[in-house]
């Protein structure tokens, strides 16, 4: 342990949140306090002494959600110090690889309940994305900020740090005819149109991924909206996209000429649809707001693993 004391104690001495992390004249207040903000007091933690051994508030059942604090809006509808666990069947399984690259169940975040994030609006963006989640959670387990995705409240717990909001609690959403516009248009993708240049384009699995994110808002904003022809062409461009991105991971690497026929089809369908898209409705897209995508936040391409990558 730190803060000049270097004592070795045996592993089953050792109770997970107890008093048993503190000895040497270090003390739960010089490390837990709440002025020390998320983490305590980092000058107390090695990789035997963790703030979530050592100050975790024991278990126990939180209190019902406030009503008046689930009905205040982003962000003072959000509770704190509370989590909502899984307990094998509060939990939902989807495919949150937009959204998270670590920290996914098994390793798996094609098919998680969890992932590393470093924002609660990501979590709450991502509970509003998939239908079946009610609530999310997010917080530090394993050393790690993370998102959980819940389908109901039930299973509430005391958790110091933590913060849980309902699927309404969640920063203002995005008109989807506004989000694809911007991603099309966003600094990243428009390097990447027409001859792929290597120097302007170096990764050409990040610009389909993000096209990929374009196209998936694109879909929602043209459902019933538009001709079955033209939802025919948006449809066809989503499965090209993700033909390329599952080429370029897979045993066939696809040539330039592969990817510049998917770019130029895609852009061919968004420019044919511009003049509809501008009309949506528009929100203020901020470098400071962690909840948004690299594209709708720097403009810069999705990450290989997520759209949250940093880059």
């Amino acid at each position: 342990m730190r803060l000049g004391v270097a004592v070795a104690v045996l592993a089953w001495a050792i109770a997970a949140a107890d008093d048993t992390c503190w000895f040497g004249g270090v003390t739960r207040e010089q490390c837990c306090d709440a002025r020390f903000g998320e983490g305590g007091n980092r000058n107390c933690w090695d990789e035997t002494y963790t703030f979530e051994r050592c100050c975790a508030l024991p278990p126990a059942p939180a209190p019902p959600r406030d009503p008046a604090v689930a009905a205040a809006p982003w962000p003072a509808c959000v509770e704190t110090d509370v989590v909502l666990r899984h307990r094998g069947a509060h939990a939902i399984f989807v495919d949150a690889s937009v959204f998270g690259h670590d920290g996914c169940f098994l390793g798996n975040c094609a098919f998680t309940d969890k992932f590393v994030a470093v924002d609660s609006g990501i979590c709450a963006r991502a509970c509003a994305e998939f239908d079946e989640c009610t609530d999310w959670s997010f917080g530090l387990q394993g050393g790690s900020r993370k998102c959980f995705l819940r389908k109901s409240d039930e299973a509430r717990e005391t958790a110091r740090g933590w913060r849980s909001g309902s699927k309404a609690c969640a920063p203002p959403a995005l008109s989807p005819g506004f989000a694809a516009l911007a991603i099309a248009e966003s600094a990243g993708v428009k390097a990447c149109d027409g001859a792929r240049d290597v120097e302007k384009c170096p990764d050409s699995l990040a610009a389909a991924r993000t096209w990929i994110l374009a196209i998936k808002h694109l879909i929602r904003a043209a459902s019933g909206r538009v001709d079955p022809e033209t939802m025919q062409h948006i449809d066809r461009i989503g499965t090209d996209s993700q033909n390329l991105v599952n080429s370029i991971t897979g045993y066939y690497r696809p040539g330039d000429a592969d990817f510049g026929r998917v770019v130029y089809n895609n852009r061919l369908i968004f420019n044919s649809l511009r003049d509809w898209l501008v009309m949506h409705p528009k929100a203020e897209l901020r470098e400071d707001d962690l909840s948004l995508p690299n594209p709708l936040r720097t403009g810069a391409l999705c990450g290989n693993r997520s759209c949250y990558e940093e880059r």
